[in-house]
């Protein structure tokens, strides 16, 4: 994960995001979104093979009509424009491997979600996707050692007994404990900063 990812706020990626030439930029804004954009399309129920083909003609979408000027902060925040992007390309996607299959996916459609009830499951998705990343800086850090990763994910995060923990990897009981609430802490730091990253003005 490159440091931009971690520190460049939305906001900022907007204002770059206009000059075609800045291809790291919208290398960020794609790793930012992408992941989002694929869950909350498997949530309304493509698959993942699927859900990957919605996200891509989104951010496709998103990109022309952003540089062509039909986008502005003005008019809502861009998380509503990107759901109300993600829900028309989901019912492409469900439309047309319907059709492929010999159905018309009437039903499938009629079932989706309106853009408003939408927002809720990003929230979900997005937090899911903000805590693997942090987890992916958490060991990409250095500060932290693998083993001391490891003991947490086994006792925070898989629920395993401490005392089962310290049996399994040689430390004191206590010292799980230790581990657990620094690494928690610092966890929390890392989500904080890429929650951060997200906000964007309007």
């Amino acid at each position: 994960m490159s440091p931009m990812l971690r520190t460049t706020t939305t906001t900022l990626l907007l204002e770059r995001l206009h000059d075609p030439q800045e291809d790291s930029v919208w290398t960020e804004f794609d790793a930012r979104y992408r992941p989002i954009l694929i869950g909350v399309s498997v949530k309304l129920g493509l698959s993942e093979d699927h859900a990957a083909e919605a996200a891509q003609e989104t951010l496709v979408q998103f990109l022309t009509d952003y540089r062509e000027g039909k986008y502005s902060r003005e008019q809502g925040r861009l998380r509503a424009w990107l759901i109300g992007i993600c829900r028309h390309r989901v019912m492409d996607v469900h439309r047309r491997h319907a059709r492929a299959a010999g159905g018309r996916g009437e039903s499938v459609l009629a079932r989706l979600p309106d853009a408003q009830a939408i927002s809720a499951t990003w929230d979900v998705v997005q937090a899911r996707v903000i805590f693997a990343r942090a987890m992916e800086v958490l060991r990409e850090g250095g500060r932290i050692a693998e083993q001391t990763v490891r003991v947490f994910e086994l006792v925070a995060l898989k629920g395993v007994p401490a005392t089962s923990v310290a049996m399994t990897t040689g430390i004191e009981v206590a010292e799980v404990y230790r581990i657990k609430h620094r690494v928690t802490t610092r966890l929390r730091e890392i989500v904080e900063q890429l929650t951060k990253a997200y906000t964007t003005e309007g």
